[in-house]
C-alpha cells in the first residue's frame, strides 16, 4: 500500500540530457494523473506542454496535497 499515490498531487520529473539543452532544467514540474498499464512508471500532465508523459524519475509532493484534502473537509 505504501506505493500508492494521491491523485492530483504535484510532483517533479527528471528530464533526460538527451531531450534537454546545455543550461535548461533538469526537472519538470507536473501533476500526478496515475499509473501507467503497460510498464512500472507514472502518467504525469506536464501543463507547460500541455500533455501527459509516461516517467519513471519522480518526486511527489504529497504532504502538500494531503494538506490541501484535509482543509477541504
Amino acid at each position: 500500500m505504501s506505493f500508492f499515490c494521491i491523485f492530483g498531487s504535484l510532483v517533479y520529473c527528471h528530464v533526460l540530457e538527451e531531450k534537454r539543452k546545455k543550461l535548461e532544467l533538469t526537472l519538470e514540474k507536473g501533476i500526478f494523473m496515475g499509473y501507467n498499464e503497460t510498464s512500472k512508471a507514472y502518467r504525469v500532465y506536464i501543463p507547460t506542454h500541455r500533455k501527459i508523459v509516461i516517467r519513471r524519475d519522480v518526486k511527489f509532493e504529497e504532504d502538500k496535497a494531503l494538506r490541501k484534502s484535509l482543509e477541504h473537509e
